[in-house]
């Protein structure tokens, strides 16, 4: 199924993107909730800090840097698996459709930038949840 990236690599990549969001995390411990500009949910799921991704991090952190290198070493068909999978895992495709999944990041190259891919605070969740769909973890 994956022909460009190996399933180790996006388990390192997908752990490389747990060290950084952790890092993020720790960067958003002494910020206030009411200084993320938005209203207090009353209910359900609550982190008003997944959509800012990692820019609590400077661009020069060490975390940071080792994920978008570890992106960047990709080939262009890499990348483009690596966003596919990232969809699977976002649930926009399925295991029967990795194909189609497939031949949209191929041609989605801007997406497959590595800045916009290692930029998702989630990274980490949607790169397991792909293996895992995919039937290959």
């Amino acid at each position: 199924m994956l022909e460009s990236i190996t399933v180790k690599q996006v388990k390192q990549i997908a752990d490389l993107a747990n060290k950084a969001r952790l890092a993020s995390d720790r960067a958003l411990v002494e910020l206030p909730e009411r200084d993320l500009g938005g209203p207090k949910l009353a209910r359900g799921e609550h982190n008003p800090a997944a959509a800012i991704g990692l820019d609590p991090l400077p661009a020069d952190h060490p975390a940071r840097i080792a994920l978008r290198n570890a992106v960047a070493a990709l080939s262009d068909e890499g990348r483009a698996e690596l966003l596919a999978l990232i969809w699977v895992g976002r649930g926009e495709y399925g295991f029967k459709d990795w194909q189609q999944a497939l031949s949209a990041a191929t041609a989605t190259r801007p997406a497959a930038d590595p800045a916009s891919l290692t930029e998702q605070a989630d990274l980490h969740e949607l790169l397991t949840k792909g293996l895992y769909e995919l039937k290959l973890q």
